[in-house]
């Protein structure tokens, strides 16, 4: 992809009124959300033929047990340092390509050394959690055993989320936006395979090959857009990234840990309320998809690069508008997976082994999931401002209430709603976290302009 032409958009639209009045941006955010929606959605097929060839029961926990294992270093380190590392590449490739070559090699060394770390960690924590949990049913020698043909999908999201948000820094949305599919083509490949010897271990295997040629695919889209650039100047765009970072992985791992740790909260309820949880989540993320993969990444990369040229600040035309643009999408959205509930689930899931008795439950969950949708979108939304802006210790510090709230929730209501309690407890956190961030989305940091040399700060609060 020629570097030039995103960096020529994305000039010519810093200069333009947010969201507003904006038809290209709008179609470039639909755009996205459906290039994103098309490479998740061999990931979104796994469930509905892991449901359909296995049913819901102690097998599956296991599985989705270890896959929330590699779901807990994604969150905790893979996710935070894709947003973490969009302002700071954004200065490097304002440097040039000098500054952008040794600022990703560094980067990439760091994400490897770091991914296998967080591997060894997430196994540990997978079996001190089996140890004190003891879900229903559930061997701990399943779930480990998935989790060790998991675990390189796990290091190289690490590194796969290092290029992504490097990409998306220089506009490179589309390219980010696919590579999302190369996990779930993996497993997808994976499931077909398991599906005719019926065993669930290819699936996992299949996902780390996807995610390693995840890397590798990246790694050459990276090359390609810094290809164009000039040389450039020696600069330091990597300053305060560490910290940033840190911030990052300190705020999402604390959601991480939480929805770990539920998990295990519902797997003390009953055999198969693991799965029940699963699969209601998954439909969620499919409904995701508009922001997670369009209107997030579309955020976080303008206001970056008006920050990074400009000054952003917290007004109608720049922040509050497209706020409430999204937050009605997020609004619709929900009301139609509320309503939409047990057609959804009867359509995609209830086939083969899963029986109706899981459809109804499936349905409840998503019906709570759907009223949580609305509240968790939008907060993503305003997060990409902080994001933007390098807040990383005040975003760090409202995720801890964000994660506190949701346990103390969930484990409330556990006795009294089963494994609603976790919705319940989605609902709840969501709420509350929203109205944090609206409330301290006024906070400005200031503008790095002033030239090829200015370096992005992190951690203000």
């Amino acid at each position: 992809m020629c570097s030039a032409h995103g960096r020529g958009d994305s000039d010519v639209e810093l200069l333009q009124p947010l969201m507003g009045g904006e038809p290209r941006s709008v179609v470039r955010i639909v755009r996205l959300a459906a290039l994103s929606g098309i490479a998740k959605g061999p990931g979104f097929l796994i469930p509905i033929i892991i449901a359909a060839f296995f049913g819901a029961g102690p097998l599956t926990d296991a599985y989705f047990l270890a896959y929330g294992g590699v779901l807990l270093i994604g969150g905790t380190v893979g996710q935070p340092l894709e947003a973490a590392v969009v302002p700071f590449a954004a200065q490097a490739l304002v440097l040039g390509r000098r500054s952008a070559t040794t600022f990703m090699q560094a980067l990439f060394r760091r994400g490897v050394l770091l991914g296998l770390a967080s591997a060894l960690l997430g196994a540990a924590l997978l079996a001190v959690g089996l140890v004190i949990g003891q879900p229903e049913g559930v061997r701990p020698l399943h779930v480990l055993g998935f989790y060790a043909l998991l675990a390189p999908a796990a290091v190289a999201w690490c590194v796969s989320g290092l290029y992504t948000g490097a990409l998306v820094s220089g506009w490179h949305l589309e390219v980010g936006a696919a590579g999302y599919g190369f996990r779930g083509i993996g497993a997808l490949v994976g499931a077909g395979a398991g599906a005719v010897i019926h065993q669930l271990w290819p699936v996992a295997l299949g996902a780390s090959v996807g995610e390693c040629a995840r890397v590798w695919w990246l790694h050459r889209r990276w090359e390609g857009a810094i290809a164009g650039l000039d040389e450039g100047t020696e600069g330091d765009p990597g300053h305060g990234f560490v910290r940033a970072a840190r911030h990052q992985m300190t705020a999402q791992g604390m959601l991480s840990g939480a929805q770990f740790l539920e998990r295990f909260l519902a797997g003390t309820v009953a055999v198969a309320a693991i799965s029940h949880v699963e699969y209601a989540t998954r439909l969620i993320m499919v409904a995701a998809v508009l922001f997670d993969g369009g209107v997030g990444p579309w955020l976080l990369a303008r206001w970056s690069n008006i920050r990074v040229r400009a000054e952003l600040r917290s007004d109608w035309a720049s922040v509050y508008r497209p706020l409430l643009t999204a937050s009605a999408a997020a609004l619709g959205l929900a009301g139609l997976l509320a309503l939409g509930a047990p057609m959804i689930v009867s359509v995609v899931l209830e086939h083969g082994a899963f029986a109706p008795s899981d459809a109804l439950v499936v349905s409840l969950v998503l019906r709570w999931y759907a009223v949580g949708y609305f509240f968790n979108m939008s907060a993503l939304c305003v997060e990409r401002l902080l994001l933007a802006r390098a807040q990383n210790r005040l975003f760090a510090g409202l995720s801890a209430l964000r994660a506190g709230v949701r346990l103390t929730a969930i484990t409330l209501l556990l006795s009294s709603l089963g494994v609603v309690a976790l919705p319940a407890g989605y609902v709840v956190s969501e709420a509350l976290y929203l109205v944090a961030l609206l409330l301290v989305s006024g906070r400005e940091t200031p503008s790095h302009t002033g030239g090829p040399h200015a370096v992005p700060t992190a951690g203000h609060p």
